[in-house]
């Protein structure tokens, strides 16, 4: 009777081992995202996070959640395509229009004063060429709420 029991025993503890290494392999071999952050094309990333609400490029592409350096903070809006993002923020209670033109060559130019990163297809334009490559490129805009809502966030 004990050799049974045992055999039995070692075998449920055996499933429970395979069962176990089998999700660590699914979970290192796929790029789960657990912090909703949306992955906005040519490795860039919208932080949904209350806390960071941020535009990112990661530091690693190849482990794109594990950390970032911030290329646009505050947002307030966030709209994309294949060719470009377009974003609203809030920098010292002024409303900013931003534009990233993922079609070019990403060069990292620096720094900011605020430890934002400066990059050469990132530009700051005015709220009439905004609307104007919203409507020509056809971009639906989502506010930071649209985007907690769905993930949860509020």
């Amino acid at each position: 009777m004990f050799k049974t029991l045992s055999i039995k025993s070692l075998l449920m503890s055996a499933k429970k081992h395979i069962v176990f290494i089998s999700l660590l392999i699914i979970m290192n071999s796929c790029q789960l995202n657990w912090f909703g952050d949306i992955d906005l094309g040519s490795s860039f990333y919208y932080i949904v996070d209350p806390a960071f609400n941020s535009i990112v490029i990661p530091l690693n592409k190849d482990k794109p959640y594990n950390s970032s350096i911030y290329i646009i903070k505050g947002i307030e809006s966030i709209g994309y395509n294949k060719e470009f993002i377009l974003a609203s923020s809030i920098d010292n209670d002024t409303l900013k229009y931003w534009k990233i033109d993922k079609t070019a060559e990403t060069k990292q130019l620096g720094y900011n004063k605020n430890s934002i990163m400066r990059l050469s297809n990132l530009t700051e334009i005015n709220f009439k060429e905004f609307i104007l490559i919203v409507n020509s490129e056809n971009i639906t805009l989502k506010a930071k709420s649209e985007y907690r809502k769905e993930l949860n966030y509020e």
